[in-house]
């Protein structure tokens, strides 16, 4: 998901003179909220590992594929971590990798896209569509010869179809997926 945010700043800013090797921000990050008795848990995810090839003269020829581990799931609470990575959720031990593949890139606007591509949970593939907002694009501040991109990428997932079922009906099968998406060019 990272890298889908990574293309979508780039198709969506112009000018950008070349294209060039992108690295994730170590302070990108990945949450689900949870809606639960009347609150959310909000569930993080750390150590996202992607690869982003994309030319700016022809953003709809991006590819990207990113990746987290389902252990890396977060919550601030450990029996609450333990129900998360449990097998009617993530089953983190059965299926220890969450993935994403682009698709597709439609730019809306300068600054909003839509990003298409596959999600891989619990072993399962769905097709996914996540709304993206370009937070920064442009000369980092500290060294102008390198190019920094972030981006806010939202969407709904509907973990029933990658069968993670625990605690329905109190648990909701519709969650918010947030990404805050960093990068910078070498």
């Amino acid at each position: 998901m990272l890298r889908l945010a990574l293309i979508l700043g780039l198709a969506l800013a112009p000018g950008l003179a070349a294209a060039a090797p992108w690295t994730l921000d170590p302070a990108t990050e990945v949450s689900v909220d949870v809606p639960w008795r009347g609150s959310d848990v909000k569930v993080r995810f750390s150590g996202l590992q992607g690869q982003v090839d994309f030319d700016e003269t022809s953003p709809e020829a991006a590819k990207a594929r990113i990746s987290v581990a389902a252990a890396s799931a977060e919550t601030g609470v450990g029996v609450v971590n333990a129900l998360v990575k449990s097998e009617g959720y993530l089953d983190a031990a059965r299926f220890p990798t969450i993935s994403f593949q682009l698709d597709k890139l439609t730019r809306l606007s300068k600054s909003e896209a839509r990003v298409d591509g596959r999600l891989t949970l619990r072993g399962v593939t769905r097709p996914v569509s996540l709304d993206a907002k370009v937070l920064r694009y442009g000369p980092a501040k500290d060294d102008p010869d390198r190019f920094e991109a972030g981006f806010d990428i939202e969407g709904t997932i509907d973990r029933t179809a990658f069968g993670s079922t625990g605690g329905l009906p109190e648990v909701p099968a519709d969650l918010d997926l947030r990404i805050r998406l960093l990068m910078s060019s070498q």
